[in-house]
């Protein structure tokens, strides 16, 4: 009981870190300031960023490098840009992917009705023939279907290619 205190003590203390940061003129950023008229950054949003993502390639450069005065303002742009533009494609391709799964809920769906339909026909002719009718419709809701994935499909493979050029 004495440890989960003791933890529960010192994850109560700890206090988030915090330092200044400043940038020059000509693009690049530091600790110390440039100038008497430099002013800190906000780089309030910066946390929120970091632990909502899970590659944090650009922010880890920054940090590991020991001499922050050879990050271009250009390069942190681009790849900003670059995961931007991952997070949108891999939102892409989750929405594709719950469009997919619809299609097939909804061909189910009009398959169990149509064999339910079915299930109400006479052995007479007119019952053979609404059963033919019916047979017809629950091919062409499955060939539907099947387009349509087969397009989700196409649409998913050609975001993962982009996706994996970036």
């Amino acid at each position: 009981m004495d440890r989960k205190l003791l933890v529960l003590i010192m994850a109560m203390l700890a206090t988030p870190v915090t330092a200044e940061v400043y940038k020059c003129a000509d693009g690049i950023y530091q600790a110390d300031p440039c100038d008497e008229q430099s002013q800190p950054l906000d780089l309030s949003g910066v946390g929120s960023f970091v632990s909502q993502s899970g590659d944090v390639a650009a922010i880890d450069e920054v940090s590991s490098s020991s001499d922050k005065s050879d990050i271009k303002t250009a390069d942190k742009k681009q790849s900003f840009s670059d995961y931007l533009r991952k997070q949108e494609l891999e939102r892409k391709i989750k929405n594709l992917e719950k469009d997919k799964k619809k299609a097939f809920i909804s061909r189910d769906k009009k398959i169990t009705q149509l064999r339910s339909n079915g299930n109400r026909a006479n052995n007479n002719l007119a019952g053979a023939t609404w059963q033919q009718s019916l047979a017809q419709e629950m091919t062409a809701v499955m060939q539907q279907a099947s387009t349509e994935v087969e397009s989700i499909d196409r649409e998913i493979a050609s975001l993962k290619d982009e996706l994996k050029q970036l």
